[in-house]
């Protein structure tokens, strides 16, 4: 009895990673799909009208879905080429501009913008990854800061924190914190990712979760170590 109690522990242990990972995986497989499905399904029915013989091959679920994610990369690959090259940056400057002009598109495009930035910060941009007491006192949630500010009545720093959600950390929600009240840590902005992305399986063995200094006050003490 014990022996079986034991694997069955030890079986559940290895397959929470593998079932997170899919979860991830088929997520992200989800949204490449229903993103490109519908230019998958009108090129297919060009290619079906001039070669009939491959009607067939493509006519399955698994060859749309693979069409669908690989057109969806051609596509991402063509933004990023124009997204670092002089003409497109124009291009995409144009768009940018655009879409600001539009009422309530214009407020969505440029927070979901300012929340990718968050997201691809490079590890030497502060110490932007921190926790916050969420949901209540005595539990804390990883944050990134985005933005410090100051309150207006009492003078003291507060920090912008957004709270990303697993497993897709482009959604997630804004917190004004008192910077008192963050605690910082020496994660990287990838580490963090991994961990909301994997569901806490993967990323750091350590963080110092009964820290009390400020981010202000690891940033000196880094400065003065150098």
């Amino acid at each position: 009895m014990i022996s079986f109690k034991k694997n069955l522990t030890a079986g559940l242990l290895a397959a929470v990673p593998l079932w997170v990972t899919w979860l991830v995986i088929a997520f992200l497989l989800g949204l490449a799909i229903n993103l490109a499905g519908p230019l998958t399904r009108w090129l297919v029915s060009i290619i079906r009208t001039s070669f009939p013989s491959a009607a067939d091959a493509l006519g399955s679920d698994l060859s749309l879905h693979t069409i669908s994610v690989l057109l969806l990369l051609v596509i991402l690959y063509c933004l990023g080429w124009l997204a670092t090259h002089v003409v497109g940056r124009q291009f995409m400057r144009a768009i940018d501009y655009i879409l600001k002009k539009i009422p309530l598109a214009g407020k969505i495009y440029a927070g979901t913008k300012q929340v990718v930035a968050a997201l691809q910060a490079t590890p030497n941009q502060s110490k932007q990854v921190v926790l916050i007491e969420y949901p209540h006192p005595g539990m804390k949630t990883v944050g990134l800061v985005t933005k410090r500010l100051t309150d207006s009545s009492s003078g003291k720093p507060l920090l912008a924190v957004y709270v990303p959600t697993t497993p897709n950390p482009t959604s997630g929600f804004l917190e004004i914190v008192p910077e008192a009240h963050v605690t910082p840590t020496d994660w990287s902005v990838n580490d963090a990712i991994a961990f909301i992305m994997s569901g806490g399986s993967v990323g750091p063995q350590e963080v110092d979760f009964s820290s009390h200094a400020t981010i202000g006050e690891m940033e000196r003490r880094e400065f003065e170590d150098e």
